[in-house]
Order: C-alpha cells, then structure tokens, then sequence
C-alpha cells in the first residue's frame, strides 16, 4: 500500500492501482517505439504486484496501529515466488520483464536471508532461460524492461505526490533508450515531460484512493474492514505536450 497522512486520518493507493496507473502511462507511448508483445509487456506493468497481500498481513500494520507504507515493508521470498508463479502462469515474456523486475529492485541489498539470496540467484538463471527460449539478447531484454521500470517510476511519483511545484523539474528515470526524462507542472497544473515520449499531445490519467478516517487498527482484520468500507476517490492527472 502507498500510504499518505491526511487531516482526516490516512490516504491509501494499493500497489494494485499504482500498477494499473503505470499501465495506463504505458499505453500513450508512440507506437513507433513501443517494445515487441505490447500487450503482454502491458499485464506485466500493470499486475507486477499481484502476488503480494495487500491489506490482510499483520505486516502491514506498524507497531503503532497504523497502516504501512510499502516501503517500510520487510523483504519476503515467499512472496517474491508468488508474484514470479503469477507471472510465470501467463507468458515466458511476461515472466522475463517480471523477473527482471525483481532483480533490478532487489540484488543490490544486503539479505540476511538467504532465502531471498537464493532466489535472486534463481532469477539470473531463470532469465538466462527465458532469453535463449525467445531469442533475443540480454540488451534487449533490458531494454523492453526500462520501458516497464520507467512506466513504473513515473506511477510512483504520483501516487506518492512527489510533482515538485512551481514549474521545478526533477528526473523521471532512464527510458527504454537510456535517456533521462524529466517532468515538471505548468502554470496550469497540467503535468510535461521532456523529451515528450507519448502518442497523443494531451491525455488524462487516474488512479483510484481509499480515505482511512482512523488513525489505529487493532490488527489486520480491522485494517481490511476498515479499506474495504472506505471512500473511494480518484485523482486524475493531465498530461500535456504543449
């Protein structure tokens, strides 16, 4: 969950949504370079978080009561299966770009767990795999994975309000060619990227909000009920060549 607090108690996006708002990103991208299997690579962003619980783990909970921002979330390789049987269920392409998902996020760290250790070793073979059975390069490869990671970038900055305002630009991340791509907010609050990558020249996108009107849960249980009887709004953003 991407969790914001408001005056009210707490704001909550489910990853779900965020993946659903970096698909909808993704769909606008000129169509001139969109990367091979559009359709699968689509799944893939939006549904790269299915396999996590959202609201029904103790863990996401803090100490305190509060619902947890995902990224105070602890690692689990339990989950990580989970979400690698999800994607692997659909497509080899869709396991790859999910698979390459994972190891861009996490083999980095420094785990304790040697589960999670192993499983990212898995996922080195698994996509060494994958690459020979489709017959394409590792460069490929990586490069239709940007455009997943970018298009994912681009959904958290929103979710989590992080838009600088007046008119400051800050980077996006690299796209699927390696440049940097930066956006900013006009006068009008319409929202530019620069160098522009999409299809049309203005174009709308949204995503759905749960208002918590309570600050404490007893447990998960709670935390689920309490989501699930929420408001539901949705914000929308503008996006606009100019």
């Amino acid at each position: 969950m991407i969790v914001k607090s408001i005056p009210v108690g707490w704001e909550v996006i489910y990853q779900r949504a965020h993946g659903l708002l970096a698909a909808e990103i993704a769909f606008y991208w000129k169509t001139t370079e969109r990367p091979p299997h559009f359709m699968q690579t689509l799944l893939a962003i939006a549904e790269h978080d299915d396999g996590r619980p959202e609201s029904r783990s103790p863990e996401n909970l803090t100490e305190a009561g509060a619902p947890k921002h995902f990224q105070l979330l602890g690692r689990s390789a339990q989950q990580y299966r989970s979400v690698m049987e999800i994607s692997t269920a659909k497509s080899r392409w869709n396991a790859l770009l999910t698979s390459l998902h994972m190891t861009f996020l996490y083999e980095d760290e420094k785990y304790e767990d040697q589960d999670i250790e192993e499983f990212i070793k898995e996922q080195h073979e698994f996509q060494k795999k994958l690459l020979k059975e489709l017959k394409i390069s590792q460069t490929q490869a990586k490069k239709a994975y940007r455009f997943v990671e970018w298009c994912d970038a681009l959904s958290l900055l929103l979710c989590m309000d992080r838009i600088q305002p007046e008119q400051r630009r800050m980077d996006i991340s690299l796209g699927p060619e390696g440049t940097m791509y930066q956006i900013w907010q006009d006068e009008k609050e319409r929202l530019r990227v620069e160098p522009w990558p999409f299809e049309p020249d203005f174009f709308t996108v949204e995503v759905e909000y749960r208002e918590l009107h309570q600050l404490q849960f007893k447990d998960a249980d709670e935390l689920d009920d309490g989501l699930r009887k929420a408001p539901v709004g949705v914000r929308k953003w503008d996006f606009f060549k100019g």
